[in-house]
């Protein structure tokens, strides 16, 4: 289990994305535009019988919706090719697969402890990499403080992440050095 704490009301949160799979982009984005380019479609407005919409293109949300945006960005959109238009003319966004970051990491992060770890409590270097780059960015400082073999240290090293290690084992130190070659 991990546990995000913050004593910031601005915390650092980059939100984690996986990269699509062939199998997700087949899924997700099925329509293929003139250029082959994968895309799908989403709704411009939304439930809200409170909010007060312009028209666009002549026609008002339906009843209890209204657009997700600005009619002036929803003009932008459809100037760009941006909106597709149905038979029946409800208006839809555009959005393309290869536009995308991936898809947004859910609460469960399935990562699996090295088979041969260096260090006994070694943790998946994939794990500590989406830890440090979802929680801090280049101005953060990482803090260790029980380092063990290092995993953590190196990841915040790949990430252009100042660190700090910290161990009350010689053994812990000197395996960080040597597995790492990072300068403690």
């Amino acid at each position: 289990m991990i546990l995000f704490y913050t004593k910031s009301k601005n915390p650092i949160w980059n939100e984690p994305f996986e990269a699509y799979v062939d199998e997700d982009i087949n899924k997700l984005y099925k329509k293929i535009d003139k250029n082959g380019r994968r895309y799908t479609t989403v709704p411009i407005h939304a439930p809200d019988e409170s909010q007060n919409s312009k028209m666009f293109h002549g026609m008002l949300p339906p009843v209890g919706r209204y657009w997700r945006t600005d009619v002036e960005i929803l003009e932008k959109w459809d100037k760009e090719g941006l909106i597709e238009w149905s038979n029946n003319g409800v208006p839809r966004k555009i959005v393309y697969a290869d536009e995308k970051k991936g898809k947004r990491v859910q609460d469960i992060w399935l990562f699996k402890d090295p088979h041969y770890p260096i260090y006994p409590t070694e943790k998946n270097i994939g794990l500590i990499d989406r830890i440090v780059s979802t929680s801090s960015d280049g101005k953060s400082i990482v803090l260790d403080p029980f380092c063990g073999s290092g995993t953590t240290l190196l990841s915040a090293q790949n990430q252009k992440r100042n660190w700090i290690g910290i161990d009350i084992s010689d053994l812990a130190i000197d395996t960080t050095k040597k597995e790492w070659g990072l300068m403690i």
